[in-house]
């Protein structure tokens, strides 16, 4: 996930394309002010430096380490990767592709009724992943925001919230479950 001030700095540096280096600059000062502003929080100890971590991964964490921006960047710029060359289309694999399906819970408030998620799951042969949010407040936001107000422990198929138990059992028994992972 990109940031807002990451999505800010590449628009500044597109537009730095036939500029002077002057904006390339301002974005290597702006680079190194995020960093600093990480180590003030990440080598904090108490109350406020543990709040200000948890508004930074709220926010998809503007503050962060020199190497985690660097590497934002390279993920920006496509890891050095060049254009592909146009030509023929690739051919197709004989394994269809399968979506990935998550099942995140609370380990302590929800483990059961995620093992029933899981029965579902297994029960129509659909690879899944277990994830407990538990401690991970970036991605207990994420899930928050994708699920729309549902319950936990909740199913995401390909990025998006199917729902909980009842969701599934009637994706399972339309057919549509096996349709939204393996394909048409």
């Amino acid at each position: 996930m990109i940031d807002t001030a990451d999505r800010r700095m590449q628009t500044a540096r597109g537009a730095e394309d036939g500029a002077d280096g002057a904006t390339t600059r301002a974005m290597g000062f702006l680079d190194k002010l995020r960093e600093r502003g990480w180590q003030a929080i990440a080598s904090g100890d108490g109350a406020l430096a543990e709040a200000a971590r948890r508004v930074n991964d709220t926010l998809g964490r503007p503050l962060a380490s020199g190497d985690e921006l660097a590497d934002r960047k390279a993920f920006a710029e496509g890891y050095g990767a060049s254009k592909p060359a146009v030509g023929p289309a690739p051919a197709a694999t004989s394994k269809p592709e399968v979506a990935p399906v998550i099942v995140y819970y609370f380990k302590e408030k929800q483990w059961r009724d995620a093992g029933k998620l899981t029965e579902v799951l297994e029960a129509n042969a659909i690879p899944y992943k277990l994830i407990n949010l538990e401690g991970d407040e970036a991605t207990q936001a994420a899930v928050r925001r994708d699920a729309t107000g549902r319950g936990g422990p909740l199913c995401f198929i390909a990025g998006e919230c199917v729902g909980g138990r009842v969701e599934l059992v009637n994706l399972a028994g339309n057919g549509g479950l096996k349709k939204r992972v393996f394909g048409a």
